[in-house]
């Protein structure tokens, strides 16, 4: 959790994960709340169990309802892919871990987890976040106050000590190491010469009754797929705020009427010296006192008491505890310790800031803004509605968009990938095209799809036109199958002399002059290390696979290229390991690599030691009642 909190305030809050576990992407789900799109039932029950711990199907919903939500992802997606299943999976496992460190005894304390709160908002507080305002939005992001932060953060220090104390053990043994940087290092050399058409004997065209029997076997390769004419109409949040007017007297009203809010409130520039406990702060009081100096007293205290440099505060911005003692104190007074659920304070106030109204000049603009901002929104929820109902009311799309002047696409015959039949590029007025098909792929023929969320606005989808997948007539496909047989009976008849050829070979026949004899020159393939890319090697996959595939100098296979198949000998096989600088740093990232997959077996194979100790159920039926497909619900599956 601590990692993935510090990741996510190195980028922006928003993108803070839930609490979670730090290995095996075990990332658990804090959150509760919110609306939903899953249904809700037998609230009552539960979905697992862990020991006499419920996790009631209630409670459950509404984690996967979130955790949908902050991932963006549809219901039916979720589904189909198990997410619901792997996200009570996460959240036994942040459970279970948790229960084990505090069987073991894993208990941190305030000063930790304070230090561990303070690195994670440390990155918000370089942009220019206060500490209090950056530990506020933190509690925002996770919907807790600041002794549940605290707690949590304790919960998930003792769960990283115990990973610790798990993987201790592990270890790459270097003779392990040694051998991976040897296969890794491998060269291999091969040889070979082509089989072309002009090898074997010329393929005499099929009957018509062998082909059209041909043709049976192998018909469904050139079935046509299903075809729709899709309509799309867009409803843009850019469009409606064209429309939107906003007068000046308008604004100045918001102005006065909101005037405290243009209020810039008093700010104090404080510093602040943290201590464990209530002795050692009143005695960095009585020293910073003696001699005016905070830091001075904060530093000879020792290591315990931190001293967090002065930095601008509103009295909203600051602790609750602080706010009286801070903003009651003249500037260069020094407060009496003060408790907080991080330690004890005391607080130097170095300098005094007082408010100020900013002029409406200066804020009409955001002003404006806001004011227009929220006529979008009600605009777009009320022109949403209409547009529903008249589509309730039996209005085409195309009535739709003229009814409303807004812009009409349409997706003629397009396949359930949105490939058109015609060859011809989608309208590129349609960037997220996957979502507006898959809609339109759902409905049936004359139907429309409700509201679609988009960028910057919403999409309706209409089928107007149905074309199922169709087998397309022989006589269209006739040249193409013939091609195709063609092309097979001569494959056949080059690998049955590859076959022959191979043969030779494996009894003492000369590599070299066999090619001789079908005039193929030999190629070679120069020394290909294990893991290049076909193009590093300049050989396509199947030759570089099979170079890769033989064992010992000398063995031959054949392999398939483009209408033509190569006869491939390995001739060498090489170690050559890189200069000693490059070798000591590959075997030490190999080494982190092996050592992190065996940490991870390790902290796997306890996990499933910790679901049977805790006695851990799930309630498959309760659990595949809930989420179950659409397809599973409308044919009555339990």
């Amino acid at each position: 959790m601590l990692k993935q909190m510090r990741d996510g305030a190195k980028s922006t809050l928003v993108k803070f994960v839930l609490f979670g576990l730090l290995l095996l992407a075990m990332t658990g789900l804090a959150l509760i709340g919110g609306q939903g799109v899953f249904r809700s039932a037998l609230q009552d029950d539960a979905v697992a169990r862990i020991g006499s711990t419920k996790i009631h199907a209630e409670d459950f919903e509404r984690m996967v309802r979130e955790e949908l939500r902050r991932k963006n992802v549809r219901e039916a997606d979720a589904i189909r892919a198990g997410v619901p299943r792997k996200i009570l999976q996460q959240e036994i496992d942040r459970r279970v871990f948790a229960m084990a460190a505090n069987d073991a005894g894993i208990l941190p304390g305030d000063v930790l987890a304070a230090r561990q709160i303070r690195s994670i908002i440390a990155p918000l507080v370089k942009k220019g976040l206060s500490q209090q305002e950056a530990l506020q939005r933190l509690e925002q992001a996770y919907n807790m106050n600041e002794p549940e932060l605290v707690s949590s953060v304790k919960t998930d220090i003792a769960t990283e000590l115990l990973f610790r104390v798990i993987t201790s053990g592990s270890y790459a043994p270097k003779q392990l190491v040694a051998d991976a940087l040897r296969f890794r290092n491998e060269y291999r050399t091969g040889a070979y010469f082509m089989l072309t058409a002009k090898d074997v004997p010329p393929v005499s065209p099929p009957s018509d009754a062998t082909l059209k029997s041909y043709y049976t076997s192998v018909q469904g390769d050139y079935t046509l797929p299903e075809y729709r004419t899709l309509t799309v109409v867009t409803l843009s949040r850019k469009s409606v705020a064209a429309t939107i007017k906003i007068p000046e007297a308008k604004l100045e009203q918001q102005y006065k009427d909101n005037l405290d809010e243009y209020k810039t409130p008093e700010t104090r520039i404080i510093a602040q010296a943290v201590a464990p406990d209530e002795a050692t702060a009143e005695s960095v009081y009585k020293a910073a006192e003696k001699d005016n100096d905070l830091r001075a007293a904060a530093k000879n205290a020792g290591v315990k008491v931190s001293y967090l440099l002065p930095e601008p505060f509103t009295r909203k911005q600051i602790a609750p505890e602080l706010q009286l003692a801070a903003f009651a104190g003249k500037a260069g007074a020094i407060t009496a310790p003060i408790k907080t659920p991080l330690g004890w304070h005391v607080l130097y106030i170095k300098k005094i800031e007082p408010g100020a109204v900013r002029p409406f000049s200066a804020v009409k603009g955001e002003i404006e803004s806001n004011l227009a901002q929220d006529q979008v929104d009600d605009a777009m929820y009320s022109l949403s509605n209409k547009i529903e109902d008249a589509i309730g009311g039996g209005a085409t799309l195309a009535e739709v968009a003229k009814q409303f002047n807004l812009p009409l696409a349409v997706l003629d015959k397009v396949d359930a990938n949105g490939k058109p039949a015609n060859g011809k590029e989608a309208p590129a007025a349609l960037p997220d095209l996957a979502k507006l098909v898959s809609a339109g792929f759902s409905l049936d023929k004359g139907e429309a799809s409700q509201m679609i969320e988009a960028a910057g606005g919403y999409q309706v989808v209409g089928v107007d036109d149905v074309f199922p997948a169709s087998q397309p007539p022989f006589d269209a496909v006739e040249n193409a199958v013939r091609a195709r047989w063609m092309k097979e009976q001569e494959m056949d008849a080059l690998n049955d002399k590859a076959a022959k050829i191979i043969a030779r070979l494996k009894q003492g026949a000369s590599f070299d002059k066999v090619a001789a004899e079908l005039h193929e020159p030999v190629q070679q393939t120069g020394a290909v290390r294990r893991g290049e890319s076909s193009m590093e090697a300049k050989l396509d996959d199947n030759m570089l696979g099979a170079l890769f595939a033989l064992d010992a100098a000398g063995e031959t296979t054949a392999v398939t290229e483009d209408n033509a198949l190569a006869i491939l000998r390995l001739t060498g096989r090489v170690v050559k390991m890189p200069p000693p600088a490059a070798l000591k740093q590959d075997s030490q990232d190999l080494a982190s690599v092996m050592q992190r997959l065996i940490s991870n077996d390790l902290i796997e194979q306890y996990r499933q030691s910790l679901w049977a100790k805790y006695d851990v159920r799930i309630n498959d039926k309760l659990l595949n009642s809930l989420y179950a497909t659409k397809s599973d619900a409308d044919s009555g599956t339990d």
